[in-house]
């Protein structure tokens, strides 16, 4: 059609003047015929540059950014042992850390106490990249030389940004800081308490002990016999080891008050720790508040069997469950006089007393070899929060009566008010740890000091051996530890 066709009716006609044909193309076509951009449908340009807009976003967003920010582009995945609390306790927590670090998931799973330190020990020594290998484990603080080498040590950093020189109890500095380095991190705090029977002291009007040797003194006054002279309720579970549950860390907490320090072989410290064993034996050989026939310590006070009990906070769990209906409270441990007199009494009513206490708990470690090193740490700063701590125990507290006791400080105050958790926080600044750590089940350690003393004491306490006479096969077999794990 000539595009004379398209003159508007209203214009002058023209007149086309002549011109050359054009020549044909090789390809068929006229130049005329040749579309040019001007020619597109006006829609296609900009929805071009859409489209290479989103792409270079993508890439930006995908790539770019998470290198510039120093992020993996790809997911990390640490895989996290625990061992006491269940998933349901600490899945939220998860949950609220993984919504805040969407390239970082966290598998946890439950272990089985039985062997778990000789099969942790196995695993840590595996390729770190195996699907099995933890990155995140917990152990109990007295393992620590038993996993030399293969603890990441906590970066200055992430130490400093949880607080652990600031408000954390001075035990876990103490116990966790090597050459100025935090080894672990603690989630949770325990020691050791005086659970007693109230109905039992009220009946006896008898008043709660402040000293060791108060102890002795209410607890045979509470013990009762039958006629034939069998014991129908224990006044206090000690001087045995078979049936008294945590008589290590009575034993661990005697040689501290006591001034004892095993690592050291000398005359002082030897007869320290004869001096221990004599006390603690003659609740079953001169005072008779115990003996074989009871049951274990635990079974017993939950039977109304027994006045006195020493336990760590999560025996309340067990003691509530038994016995729902059992009066009982709980107080802090017995010290020992500064001052007594030749007969082992106090010298005077005012003697002046020890305030040393027991501390045993677990901490959270970063395997040394994972490649995540990075992530765990983030991982156990968000975990160790005032926040995540709070919570945790608050899931904790709907299925049981309190949660793990909190290791901070500054959170003291937001569980004293419990008349059950008071006895442990008020004395945790006073805290100290050992080697003789009950329930551990480490099958090394401290189940290898355990086996010499438990000898030693069962010995003076069932056969009647003189305490002096073993010392040379205990103190024998406590530096045979100290080499075999290195001690300190």
């Amino acid at each position: 059609m000539d595009p004379s066709d398209f003159q508007s009716p209203l214009s002058s006609p023209t007149v086309p003047s002549p011109s050359p044909s054009p020549s044909p193309s090789p390809s068929g076509f006229s130049s005329s015929t040749i579309p040019v951009a001007k020619d597109l449908p006006k829609f296609i340009l900009p929805l071009a540059i859409i489209v290479v807009v989103i792409i270079l976003g993508f890439v930006i967003s995908k790539y770019l950014l998470p290198v510039l920010q120093g992020k993996s582009a790809t997911v990390v995945t640490l895989n996290y042992w625990g061992l006491w609390e269940d998933p349901s306790i600490i899945n939220g927590v998860i949950a609220d850390f993984e919504s805040k670090n969407p390239n970082i998931k966290i598998n946890y799973k439950t272990q089985q106490k039985n062997d778990y330190r000789s099969r942790l020990s196995g695993r840590l020594a595996k390729d770190p990249n195996s699907e099995e290998v933890p990155d995140i484990f917990r152990i109990h603080s007295s393992w620590l030389p038993m996993f030399n080498g293969m603890l990441a040590s906590v970066p200055d950093a992430s130490a400093k940004s949880i607080g652990l020189d600031t408000d954390f109890y001075p035990v876990f500095k103490n116990d966790l800081k090597i050459n100025g380095k935090y080894q672990a991190i603690p989630l949770m705090y325990d020691g050791l308490a005086l659970f007693y029977n109230q109905d039992l002291l009220e009946k006896a009007q008898a008043t709660l002990p402040k000293s060791w040797w108060d102890l002795q003194t209410v607890a045979a006054k509470l013990t009762v016999r039958d006629e034939q002279g069998r014991l129908k309720v224990g006044g206090v579970a000690m001087g045995l080891t078979d049936n008294v549950d945590h008589w290590n860390d009575i034993i661990g907490i005697l040689l501290k008050q006591n001034g004892a320090d095993i690592l050291k072989d000398n005359d002082e410290n030897n007869n320290k720790i004869r001096d221990v064993i004599s006390y603690y034996t003659n609740f079953k050989t001169q005072y008779n508040t115990w003996d074989e026939s009871m049951p274990p310590s635990t079974q017993a006070f939950a039977e109304g069997k027994l006045a006195f009990y020493f336990a760590p906070s999560w025996r309340i769990f067990n003691i509530e469950e038994m016995n729902p209906s059992l009066k009982f409270a709980i107080t802090t441990i017995p010290q020992l006089a500064t001052l007594q007199d030749q007969s082992g009494n106090s010298a005077t009513s005012t003697a002046n007393l020890t305030n040393i206490h027991w501390a045993s708990y677990w901490v959270e470690a970063v395997n040394s070899k994972s490649s995540h090193q990075k992530e765990a740490f983030k991982f156990l700063e968000f975990l160790s929060s005032r926040e995540s701590m709070e919570k945790m125990f608050t899931a904790a507290s709907q299925t049981r009566s309190f949660g793990e006791i909190y290791p901070r400080i500054s959170l003291g105050s937001k569980i004293s008010s419990n008349a059950k958790i008071k006895p442990f926080i008020s004395v945790a600044s006073e805290a100290e740890s050992g080697y003789l750590s009950s329930r551990t089940w480490d099958t090394g350690l401290n189940s290898e000091l355990s086996k010499y003393f438990s000898d030693a004491i069962n010995s003076v306490a069932q056969k009647g051996s003189d305490p002096s006479s073993l010392m040379v096969d205990l103190r024998a077999g406590i530096n045979q530890i100290i080499s075999k794990y290195k001690l300190k």
